[in-house]
């Protein structure tokens, strides 16, 4: 199955939106649905989904529903080019000499609801907080409690296998041998003492594809948004884990 997602090339930068689906709409699913925790197009199908509701692209819809209400004045898709100076550059891979993350200089034909935005870290810490206060942020209420409840509580079952790409290995797997589990987008700390990384029950969290990295804390009322871009994948881990250390070790109560 995983050969035939490939060479229906699903995941190419040129496809509209209305492609992408077409195309995945062809091909069975690779799984019995609740039978195996992978890596998936399922968000991005999910913003599409939205795309079709509202009658409008999902760059707009996240603009005017979320980052506009929240005050997150340069979250997008892209990035306009009266802001290019202000943009951190992707790394280039020295083998190919191609850049490792794509050119948000420039809008892409497809907005895919499982990643592809960029914005600034104090917007991001804006987004957090929105989701730590229960979906209420500064008057504006995006999301009711219960939604966020939902969003961060544990949702696999206990006997579900696990399929882990190269990046999710050790700390950073969705399982009760590492006291995790898996939310509506987020990682979930399930139990107290069987990980590695500092934490807390009830967290949530998810590493970013250049290297960036986000956690919410709500039992000590703690976010952290980390905005590095690393350019090995070995690395990652190792500042993740890190920035974990210093932050704890620096509560004092």
């Amino acid at each position: 199955m995983k050969q035939e997602y490939l060479k229906a090339d699903i995941g190419s930068p040129e496809l509209t939106a209305p492609e992408f689906i077409s195309r995945l709409a062809k091909l069975p699913l690779a799984y019995q649905p609740g039978s195996v925790w992978d890596y998936s197009v399922a968000t991005d199908v999910l913003g599409r989904v939205l795309e079709v509701i509202h009658g409008q692209d999902l760059d707009t819809i996240v603009r005017e529903r979320v980052a506009r209400p929240l005050g997150m004045r340069d979250a997008g898709f892209s990035v306009p080019p009266s802001q290019h100076a202000r943009l951190s550059r992707a790394f280039i891979d020295k083998k190919t000499g191609r850049a490792l993350s794509r050119d948000v200089s420039v809008p892409p034909k497809r907005f895919g609801g499982g990643g592809g935005m960029v914005a600034t870290a104090p917007d991001y810490v804006r987004f957090c907080q929105m989701l730590l206060n229960g979906g209420e942020l500064d008057g504006m209420r995006l999301l009711s409690k219960s939604t966020v409840a939902l969003m961060t509580a544990n949702h696999l079952p206990a006997d579900i296998a696990y399929l882990l790409p190269s990046h999710l290995q050790g700390p950073t797997i969705p399982s009760p041998a590492v006291g995790q589990g898996w939310g509506l987008g987020f990682m979930v700390r399930t139990e107290q003492g069987k990980n590695p990384l500092h934490g807390s029950v009830g967290e949530y969290y998810w590493m970013g594809a250049s290297g960036t990295a986000f956690w919410i804390d709500p039992k000590e009322q703690l976010i952290v948004v980390m905005m590095a871009l690393v350019s090995e994948q070995q690395h990652r881990g190792h500042l993740r884990a890190l920035m974990r250390q210093l932050v704890y070790s620096a509560i004092m109560n």
